[in-house]
């Protein structure tokens, strides 16, 4: 046996969905053999073959980012493969930042390991672009996760789910996208701007790709937010928290100690969640529902159900400086909570909306966020997609912020 390199020879039959592998070590010269491997792609300098493409141009046609069997992702997977047809990949980044240094990894039923089949030097932020799969294209090398090299013959097709895909990268931001817990499905919908005129003309506003662009980027913060530890170790521990704020003003804790559900108060008296529940809570908060992201322009936001939205200005310059009030409010509301509980009520010493807030301008003050910079997008300058006038939004932190006073600039999610 080959103790440093084997190669290995897969004679794969496609028949009734099922692949059949056979192996062999090449004692004779296995040792001596030097894969080829596919180049390295450039996907800022691809063939028109492969239509690349950059979605969410600001000059696009709204209908197709409303179009949701062609625009959605999850927020813990902006880059997202899927496969087209029988030998070809759909290649489309979810980020305003581009990444670098990415290796897309598939793994066939029949075969215990993944191995690399694409490897990319570069992917420009909001690209799209398809590509055969190699495995379609005849007998090539591949680079296994455990360093090994592998042969694989040439498999005529692929039926759906017949393989899978994953991705990896060395890219900081790649590493900040790969800790999010959250898995929430993104989606936007014209549904939301089509309004009565009998009952408010203004309720929703139309998006545009501009807008999208900036509610991709704070969707994406936001889910590392609350996926943060210390985000956790604080919702779990409200009452700590709340204890802790109070002390540190010299004041009696103002709002309920604990997180309470929908139930209405009774004199005081709330339907105060267990630990059990603070969990199911927290789990709602990162699930995989579907959210669809909208714009109102009434004198109220809206959220429930798939739903979640705020004003144009919240995604032109609020995120950027921390103000995640609105948002958290819509969030929890999408999340099954109504006013009567203090995860979707300011009113009651601030509850999840004054805790978020804090916390997420602490995170900006960290630069623990994966986009800080409202420069990415510039759509404070986009006057011809605005309806309002805004000024490049300028971060500051409050030096009594609750976070700040006790972390002191430490508590970065390394």
């Amino acid at each position: 046996m080959i103790k440093n390199t084997q190669k290995w020879l897969f004679s794969i039959l496609l028949l009734a969905n099922f692949f059949f592998f056979t192996s062999c070590d090449d004692e004779d010269n296995g040792s001596n053999y030097q894969p080829n491997y596919a180049a390295t792609i450039d996907a800022t300098n691809l063939p028109s073959a492969n239509k690349p493409m950059t979605m969410f141009e600001d000059t696009e046609s709204s209908s197709k980012m409303y179009d949701n069997n062609d625009r959605w992702f999850r927020v813990n997977e902006p880059l997202q493969v899927i496969q087209k047809g029988k030998d070809s990949v759909q290649i489309s980044l979810y980020s305003p930042v581009g990444l670098t240094d990415v290796k897309i990894y598939a793994k066939l039923p029949n075969y215990n390991k993944r191995f690399v089949i694409y490897t990319f030097s570069k992917i420009p932020a909001f690209h799209r672009s398809f590509h055969q799969i190699p495995l379609t294209a005849g007998k090539n090398d591949y680079l296994s996760e455990t360093g090994e090299p592998v042969t694989i013959d040439k498999i005529e097709g692929f039926s759906s789910g017949g393989i899978e895909f994953s991705v990896e990268s060395s890219d900081p931001l790649f590493v900040k996208f790969k800790k999010i817990k959250s898995s929430r499905l993104v989606k936007f919908s014209d549904s939301y701007h089509l309004n009565n005129p009998a009952d408010d003309p203004n309720k929703y506003l139309p998006m545009n790709p501009v807008l999208a662009k900036e509610a991709i980027t704070m969707i994406i913060n936001f889910s590392y937010a609350i996926s943060h530890p210390l985000y956790y170790d604080t919702f779990m521990n409200f009452d700590r928290y709340k204890k802790e704020q109070a002390a540190t003003a010299g004041t009696a804790i103002n709002g309920a100690l604990n997180w309470h559900g929908n139930a209405e108060d009774v004199d005081g008296v709330y339907d105060y969640l267990t630990k059990t529940q603070i969990e199911q809570a927290y789990t709602t908060y990162i699930d995989k529902r579907q959210l669809n992201m909208a714009m109102v322009g009434g004198g109220s936001a809206w959220g429930g159900g798939a739903l979640a939205s705020q004003w144009e200005s919240g995604y032109v310059t609020g995120h950027w400086k921390g103000e995640m009030s609105v948002w958290s409010h819509e969030y929890s509301h999408h999340s099954g909570y109504s006013h009567s509980s203090n995860l979707a009520n300011s009113g009651e010493g601030g509850g999840q909306q004054e805790m978020l807030t804090h916390f997420y301008k602490y995170l900006i003050y960290l630069n623990d966020l994966p986009f800080t910079d409202p420069e990415i997008l510039k759509t404070y300058t986009k006057t011809n997609y605005l309806t309002g006038t805004y000024k490049k939004p300028v971060f500051t932190i409050d030096q009594k912020n609750p976070f700040l006073l006790k972390y002191k600039g430490e508590g970065k999610w390394n």
